[in-house]
């Protein structure tokens, strides 16, 4: 029946509710200033560092806008782009423009005949795998699939063919998996304005040494917010139970 002991945050109305609510606030400022801080400190220490394929990107970007880029720079070009589009984050509207310009890379680095059978290539891949999420028949479902292997295996072939570029690696299959069936693919002026900033945006990251430097074989960073804060969090709630079961036996509380 005493209200002496009764805690409230905003209005304490005992010694040992000012006590309590101390005790919570100094909780929370360790909590805040662990989460925050340690945001605020990424922010300030942090500098922008591009990949090593948009620094690729930036030595034949010229080239491409002037209209003197060479079949190798297409080829950088074109690996270039397959890393933006292989970004799990990547935006619907930025998807379209890199797509694009890649169709142009690929396609006018290649004579007729060859991109011809490029198109085709490409044309049976899409069908195939239109058909593949349709299909409820096992049998149907596995000759679908079966085509689609061999219809990708050729556009991969055709890729090293025109590029280069090696059947087996990653940047093979993403660019096979975003080229349009497209022979007339040009270079517009409103793609070309929009892949610079688009490309740094995805291809260039704030790095220091809060991410680089390695802790049990994660980036600190990722340790830190990820493991060491889900620890902290208990120690917080340990320390908040010890410091209340102290102050409660001084007041002599039971609960």
């Amino acid at each position: 029946m005493n209200n002496d002991y009764h805690f409230s945050l905003f209005k304490p109305n005992s010694d040992y509710s000012r006590r309590v609510r101390n005790i919570v606030l100094s909780i929370l400022i360790m909590w805040a200033v662990a989460v925050f801080g340690f945001q605020i400190l990424l922010k300030v220490v942090e500098k922008p560092t591009p990949e090593e394929a948009y620094t690729l990107y930036e030595t034949v970007w010229p080239e491409v806008v002037d209209g003197t880029a060479t079949p190798a720079d297409k080829k950088v070009l074109a690996e270039s782009l397959s890393h933006a589009l292989a970004k799990s984050g990547l935006k619907p509207e930025h998807r379209v423009p890199l797509t694009n310009v890649l169709n142009w890379a690929v396609f006018s680095a290649t004579d007729s005949l060859t991109g011809s059978h490029l198109s085709s290539g490409i044309a049976a891949m899409q069908t195939n795998r239109q058909l593949l999420a349709q299909t409820k028949d096992d049998q149907v479902y596995a000759e679908t699939k079966a085509n689609l292997e061999m219809a990708k295996k050729e556009v991969l072939q055709l890729l090293n063919t025109i590029h280069g570029i090696a059947p087996e690696s990653l940047q093979a299959g993403v660019i096979a998996f975003n080229l349009q069936a497209n022979l007339t693919a040009t270079l517009s002026e409103e793609d070309a304005t929009m892949i610079p900033e688009i490309m740094s945006k995805y291809l260039i990251h704030n790095q220091s040494v809060l991410t680089d430097t390695k802790f049990i074989g994660f980036p600190f960073h990722y340790f830190y917010t990820a493991v060491f804060l889900l620890i902290l969090f208990v120690l917080l709630c340990l320390i908040f139970s010890m410091r209340i079961d102290r102050l409660q036996k001084k007041f002599n509380i039971t609960e």
